[in-house]
């Protein structure tokens, strides 16, 4: 381990010679605000110490270089690194920074002013100091080891020396420790649909995004996903993360069907009606989600419109008089509650408002809104998506008894439609396709030509 000091001048050129490494796998998000950013550049300017930064020396093998991964002191470097205008901090403007001139005055100083020969003139070379200025750095290289000869990973120090300040969350804890194939996939998931979930339906905000609740929550749902059902959240993310061996079907099943439950939430909902109802809360969300993947499991239909319609209108309803149902109970005790609602409804908004997150709550509302979405509501599959062999035969017999010149019915404007059907190179066919509910019956079947099928089968 090595104790020294770099200015200012040598942490902008380790970061230009891209030796300076703030964003290992192991990295929190911006936390500070800006009171906090300017109060670090105002000590800077005022000659006062800062603390030290800590880095982690290694080799790079591809480029043949030592580079630096930034343990502790990220958001000092990030500050004066946005400062010097090499690197852009969301949402932060440049700064100007009051600093003491003299006993009785103080001045605003920019990175503008910084670089103007007529300031630093008058100003005592006030930019030479600037770049002049020490920080204090602690750098190991290689592995720490314990008063026992244990190796300690980084990973490890990097929580350790993260304790204190702004302290690490258990999920940016859990961020700092994993780095497995299952976090990366609930990175992908957020980074993708960051702008829904904030945006357009209001769920979670900026700075929960900026803390990793956000990223914590899409991993929830997949562990739901994986397990087919509602979980305790931190036992088994906790299983998925340390202890499974992923495969890459496992995540691409996970993944695919996580998106399909987002879109069917759209379908059913529509932006403008979603933002309206009590599944911007995280609770109810959750629970719609997992009621959703059940009902996937069990085949039924998502990508009927009108079906859809109905679901979004019977949620809106529910939503509604839950959120009236709410109102009116004051206490957590369905004794006490207005009469005239339904029971098992002020038991769903009960299990919302507090231990949301218990395996009995998450029970509650499970079995309410599942009870209230599948049935007369939606459409299952057939089980069966494959005729019987003997269908074709009996549908050409059909068909020659009224032509003997049969043709293709084109259901879908095919332009590469063969028209003119031989038994070889017909197909047999749902009218109403499967995927929409459509039976696998002699009633439902058609025969069409091989390319018309294929057509079908790409869209």
């Amino acid at each position: 381990m090595k104790c020294y000091v770099l200015t200012i001048g040598n942490l902008r050129d380790r970061f230009k010679y891209k030796q300076l490494e703030l964003d290992p796998p192991y990295q929190r998000r911006p936390v500070w605000k800006t009171k906090q950013r300017t109060l670090l550049l105002a000590s800077i300017f005022n000659g006062i110490p800062i603390p030290a930064i800590i880095l982690h020396k290694h080799l790079d093998k591809r480029r043949n270089k030592d580079v630096y991964d930034v343990l502790d002191g990220k958001q000092r470097i990030e500050t004066i690194l946005h400062f010097i205008e090499l690197i852009d901090i969301p949402n932060e403007d440049q700064w100007s920074v009051k600093i003491n001139t003299n006993l009785e005055s103080s001045q605003a100083v920019t990175y503008h002013d910084l670089r103007s020969k007529k300031f630093n003139r008058e100003n005592n070379l006030i930019a030479d100091k600037f770049w002049s200025y020490e920080i204090p750095i602690i750098e190991y290289e290689g592995e720490i080891v314990d008063f026992f000869g244990n190796p300690v990973p980084t990973l490890e120090v990097f929580v350790r020396i993260n304790s204190t300040g702004s302290k690490l969350l258990k999920n940016e804890i859990r961020h700092a420790n994993s780095s497995a194939p299952f976090f990366k996939l609930g990175e992908e998931l957020e980074k993708k649909f960051e702008y829904r979930f904030i945006n357009l339906w209001g769920i979670f905000s900026k700075n929960e995004v900026q803390r990793f609740l956000f990223h914590e929550y899409v991993m929830e749902l997949c562990t739901a996903i994986y397990f087919h059902n509602f979980t305790n959240r931190r036992q088994k993310l906790e299983e998925l993360l340390y202890k499974h061996s992923w495969t890459i079907r496992e995540i691409k099943l996970i993944k695919n069907r996580f998106v399909k439950i987002i879109l069917w939430m759209r379908n059913i909902f529509g932006d403008a009606i979603f933002v309206n109802t009590r599944f911007t809360n995280k609770s109810d969300f959750y629970s719609l989600f997992i009621v959703l993947n059940d009902l996937i499991d069990k085949k039924y239909v998502t990508t009927n419109t009108k079906d859809n319609r109905i679901l979004g209108n019977t949620l809106l309803e529910f939503s509604k008089a839950a959120q009236i149902a709410s109102a009116e109970l004051k206490k957590y005790d369905i004794k006490n509650s207005t009469k005239g609602f339904d029971r098992e409804m002020m038991q769903y908004v009960i299990a919302t408002r507090q231990s949301t997150d218990s395996l009995s709550n998450r029970q509650i509302r499970h079995e309410y809104l599942h009870k209230l979405l599948k049935g007369f509501i939606l459409k299952r599959k057939d089980t069966r998506r494959s005729f019987d062999q003997n269908v074709k035969g009996v549908l050409w017999t059909r068909l020659l008894q009224k032509t003997s010149n049969p043709k293709c019915p084109n259901p879908n404007t095919n332009p590469g439609c063969k028209k003119i059907l031989t038994y070889e190179n017909t197909h047999v066919d749902h009218v109403n396709p499967w995927s929409k509910g459509g039976k696998t019956s002699l009633k439902n079947a058609q025969l069409i030509c091989s390319s018309c099928n294929k057509q079908k089968s790409a869209n």
